[in-house]
């Protein structure tokens, strides 16, 4: 089944909030917990068990997989994997937020379970090894949107664009020029599909 979680940056709070449609409300995630996330989604897909005939380092074979999750479509996928829109500040949904107060990365076999705490009760999330390299990578996307700047470096192969040379040309704007998505409709943030 697939998971889709929505990601977002809300500036007069500071904090990045999630959702999910099997939750009953958004969860925020503070800038600490957040770090603590990224930290240990990095150390998972990092450590995990390679082939025995792959001799790699570690950080070259989570390029790899991150790499193929982010570009290869999973059998029986339709659509893309992930997908950016905006909100307006003052969503809602975000009257009823509720805070993370812990987060824990469980293995369940070949899953993984993304378990954010909450004064209201547990959140989980179920993800594939492809699902979490797609969950990091949106993250990772919303947190370049912050102004975090004791923010710690991301690994390289999470911080590295995936689009042609020549599309990422075409992104690139002078100083002062007009933003990207100045007319993009009010949808959600990136959404990482398992």
């Amino acid at each position: 089944m697939a998971v889709s979680t929505t990601f977002g940056y809300n500036v007069s709070e500071d904090r990045i909030w999630i959702s999910c449609a099997a939750w009953p409300q958004r969860v925020w995630i503070t800038r600490r917990l957040a770090r603590a996330m990224v930290q240990a989604v990095v150390g998972v897909l990092e450590s995990a068990e390679a082939p025995a005939a792959d001799a790699r380092p570690a950080a070259e074979r989570a390029a790899a997989a991150h790499d193929a999750s982010l570009n290869q479509p999973q059998p029986g996928e339709q659509g893309r994997a992930l997908q950016m829109g905006r909100e307006a500040a003052n969503a809602p949904a975000l009257q009823h937020a509720v805070l993370c107060t812990q987060f824990a990365l469980e293995a369940a076999g070949a899953q993984h379970d993304l378990v954010f705490h909450t004064p209201a009760g547990q959140r989980r999330l179920r993800l594939s090894g492809t699902g979490l390299h797609r969950w990091v990578h949106a993250l990772h996307m919303v947190l370049r949107g912050t102004d975090w700047a004791d923010w710690p470096a991301a690994p390289d192969w999470l911080t590295r664009s995936y689009l042609p040379p020549a599309l990422q040309s075409l992104l690139t704007l002078p100083p002062g020029g007009p933003g990207l998505d100045d007319e993009a409709d009010e949808g959600d943030a990136p959404r990482p599909g398992d």
